[in-house]
């Protein structure tokens, strides 16, 4: 029962994120509230979470740049 909630928290936490990820600070800024309120195995989930979504919003971009 409570690792399903912390993965409901988790969760919760990458919508937030994806949602706010046009604006460079208040990412950053969700992302810190989100350590925060999570486990530390969720914590470190939600840090390798966010390497992977940068890269893939960078290269996402780039493509589009270039084309």
């Amino acid at each position: 029962m409570i690792m399903e909630e912390e993965n409901k928290k988790l969760e919760f936490y990458k919508t937030i994120l994806t949602k706010v990820s046009f604006d460079r600070i208040l990412f950053e800024k969700e992302f810190n509230k989100a350590l925060i309120g999570l486990s530390y195995k969720d914590s470190n989930e939600l840090i390798k979470w966010k390497k992977r979504f940068l890269f893939d919003k960078f290269q996402s971009d780039l493509i589009r740049k270039s084309s």
